[in-house]
């Protein structure tokens, strides 16, 4: 009888472990097509590397910034994205989207930090209706038009200003509890 169960176990694993790397295929044939989207064309060269941390300052506005900037965080939010809707409706899922990353990287950086900090949440609110924003305002602003040096200005200025807010925020809420 034991001989049998033990089979049903290694059965129930197998299934389970050929469940998950379908999944894992999916999720990482899902990443290439979003990266080549981006522009990326491999993920293990430096070209990769120089466009996810380097290029994607001078991006043609704050949205696009973002749709370039590191391509593995991005592939993420861009799956958050689609499940809140993203494709029928992009203002909402982005904000949404962008709010859930602050918390996710505030949960990462709270043990280092030893205590809750709403600096990277308020940041990345400010990330998510600057992105709304800079989306809305591209038709009239035509930034691809501007020279890349006022694109990476803006850009780094508004993630520095995003940050400079959070931590703002985060005095504020901490010196009322």
């Amino acid at each position: 009888m034991r001989a049998k169960s033990f089979c049903w176990t290694q059965v129930l694993f197998k299934n389970l472990q050929y469940t998950y790397q379908k999944k894992l295929a999916a999720f990482e044939d899902g990443y290439r097509k979003f990266a080549r989207m981006r522009g990326f064309k491999t993920s293990n060269d430096l070209p990769f590397h120089r466009r996810g941390f380097l290029e994607c300052w001078a991006q043609p506005g704050f949205h696009r910034f973002w749709q370039v900037w590191n391509p593995g965080i991005a592939y993420f939010v861009y799956r958050t994205y689609i499940r809140l809707g993203g494709v029928k409706s992009w203002t909402i899922p982005t904000f949404l989207s962008f709010s859930l990353c602050g918390v996710i990287h505030t949960v990462i950086v709270f043990p280092f930090v030893g205590r809750w900090s709403f600096a990277v949440i308020g940041a990345f609110i400010c990330f998510g209706l600057l992105t709304i924003s800079s989306k809305k305002l591209s038709r009239i602003l035509k930034q691809e038009k501007w020279p890349k040096i006022v694109n990476l200005v803006l850009n780094v200025g508004l993630v520095i200003l995003s940050f400079d807010i959070g931590f703002r925020i985060d005095r504020l809420l901490c010196s009322l509890y």
